[in-house]
């Protein structure tokens, strides 16, 4: 696993209105984590695709203890940005490009716990701004071009920026079109490409795509390399191994043949409450959802989903074969039975009707090899 050395220096220390506060601009970005948070203010640390999927997040609410170059950020999110090898995986498809697992901390043992967990780094190597208003937009970008010059043009976005500043070992990426800046050590990153949903792909001169994307995602697993796999049927109404949807609860799930080698974990939503409680196997890419409920009694199975066949042993009632192709599949399954039928001929899923639940057969390379079933809103 690559290193992040820790700086010898404090962060940068500012006084604004009476109150101790960290310019952002002004870290090395490789400071300990402890060093630069409060344990009394919002805090929430984990796995967010949306906002970047390649790394550990912790995400700051509302605190009032950052500036950036004498701006403060008072009531402005802030996300550090924390190495962790483990994360460098195909997560953005795996978990559908909008995977939400955060979890709060209280003190320091309590974030360790997280470090362990995902064999994170203790210090960080970027950071995140959200920019609300149009005005704070504007006071970030007179700053940095005070400090660093026009930026180069973004043409993935309307009115995106971007820094290479070498001699400081940074990349800044301005993107009003989402509210973000992002400013990130450059140190152990590619030289020639920089990816993630707010910015596009940006080549900063011989970026090799495909290169660059194994090298993110380094970590996945190969299907070929996987033993024991999970033994899975799914019958005639969708149900999986027994598992009624709707009704199976968790307490049935844990007596059941698909409680195996999987974590269990509480989602929350941005409010930090609970919103779902998920089984998750993510060696075998397979995760059951039920609804929240600290009684396993009452938490009932809302969904499933099986993101790529290759890592289970899967069979259907109905007739279906994994990798079966889409006129196959449309032998089984009548096409008054489809949601999306007149459109198969541009995408690359079909949809059954189902009143209570949406179910999604996913063809990757024109195979049947994923799906994923979920109660609707």
């Amino acid at each position: 696993m690559k290193k992040y050395i820790t700086s010898i220096f404090l962060p940068v220390l500012i006084f604004c209105r009476g109150q101790e506060k960290i310019d952002l601009l002004k870290l090395n970005l490789n400071e300990s984590i402890e060093s630069i948070i409060n344990f009394s203010d919002q805090e929430m640390i984990g796995v967010d695709t949306v906002e970047y999927p390649f790394c550990l997040l912790l995400e700051i609410d509302k605190s009032s203890k950052y500036s950036f170059e004498g701006i403060d950020l008072k009531g402005q999110k802030v996300f550090l940005q924390i190495n962790s090898e483990i994360m460098k995986t195909d997560s953005i498809t795996r978990f559908g490009g909008g995977h939400f697992d955060m979890q709060s901390f209280k003190n320091k043992g309590e974030l360790e716990a997280v470090f362990k967990k995902y064999k994170a780094d203790r210090s960080l190597y970027g950071y995140r701004i959200e920019m609300k208003t149009a005005v704070l937009e504007k006071e970030i970008l007179k700053k940095l071009e005070s400090k660093y010059g026009k930026g180069s043009r973004n043409s993935n976005t309307e009115n995106g920026l971007y820094w290479n500043i070498k001699k400081e070992n940074k990349y800044i990426f301005y993107a009003p079109d989402y509210d973000r800046l992002i400013v990130l050590n450059s140190s152990h990153l590619s030289k020639n490409c920089y990816w993630d949903l707010m910015n596009g792909l940006i080549d900063f001169g011989g970026c090799d795509n495909e290169k660059y994307t194994k090298e993110l995602t380094k970590n996945r697993t190969d299907p070929k390399d996987i033993k024991n796999k999970p033994v899975l049927n799914i019958d005639n109404n969708w149900n999986i191994n027994g598992l009624i949807l709707g009704k199976s609860n968790e307490a049935d799930f844990l007596k059941s043949t698909a409680n195996k080698n999987v974590e269990k974990m509480i989602k929350l939503n941005e409010k930090g409450t609970e919103d779902e409680l998920v089984y998750q196997n993510n060696y075998n890419d397979l995760y059951f959802y039920f609804t929240a409920s600290r009684k396993a009694s009452n938490a009932v199975l809302k969904g499933y989903s099986l993101t790529d066949f290759d890592k289970v042993d899967i069979s259907f009632d109905n007739g279906l074969k994994k990798g079966a192709k889409l006129e196959d599949v449309l032998k089984v399954i009548d096409k008054s039975q489809m949601v999306n039928y007149n459109d198969l001929k541009y995408s690359n899923y079909l949809e059954i009707k189902n009143t209570a639940y949406k179910i999604v057969l996913i063809f990757n390379e024109g195979v049947f090899s994923s799906m994923y079933v979920l109660k609707k809103d």
